[in-house]
């Protein structure tokens, strides 16, 4: 790992956990550096309240840009691949925690946020970008309701921003993916110099 890669993954793991050590792993090209760590239920407990109903897999990005030339961070850019098959591109703020939350029901079971967490009605997530398209057979809905989620604000502060960059900056990715085992996971970022690949140990 390259000595400017740890020094940032370090100070950002730091902040989630002092002594756990996070699973974790780093790529680069000429454009880029890029490592990352894959949360815990626990630390997401400590941030957000709640753990999500254990329906995501969230790792903490760093990038640092590489020469003279900004860097264009998209949500878009990054995919994630599990060992059981599935994949999935981040999700936004809003597509996690909001005003309108979107319901999908299939065969009478239902996709969607409860009291008590999370509920995915046994559909399998997948495709890149964040987008979620329910199977034909299935009915979409938006409930939407007049009381913000004070979750989505933390979400928007923490959740890796899609803008310009010419410093390093650390942020996370929430892929709809329910928990496996990081070293079945690899991280796809594609940047304009082609696609870095990135295993978690």
């Amino acid at each position: 790992m390259k000595p400017i890669i740890a020094a940032a993954l370090l100070l950002s793991v730091v902040v989630w956990a002092r002594d756990k050590k996070l699973p974790s792993g780093d790529a680069s090209n000429e454009l880029v550096d890029a490592a990352g760590a894959v949360l815990d239920e626990d630390q997401l407990q400590q941030t957000f309240g709640t753990d999500f109903g254990k329906i995501f897999t969230v790792v903490e990005m760093t990038l640092t840009p590489r020469g003279d030339k900004p860097l264009d961070v998209h949500l878009d850019d990054f995919l994630l691949r599990s060992g059981s098959g599935e994949h999935s591109g981040p999700l936004a703020a809003a597509q996690i925690a909001g005003q309108g939350t979107l319901v999908v029901h299939q065969n009478g079971n239902q996709t969607g946020r409860t009291k008590g967490g999370w509920n995915m009605g046994g559909i399998m997530m997948g495709g890149s970008g964040g987008s979620m398209e329910p199977p034909p057979e299935s009915k979409t809905e938006i409930k939407n309701s007049d009381r913000r989620d004070p979750i989505l604000d933390v979400l928007k502060r923490k959740i890796l921003a899609e803008k310009s960059i010419s410093a390093p900056v650390t942020g996370l990715l929430f892929f709809p993916l329910e928990k496996e085992k990081p070293k079945n996971l690899e991280l796809i970022y594609t940047t304009p110099a082609g696609k870095l690949r990135m295993k978690f140990k």
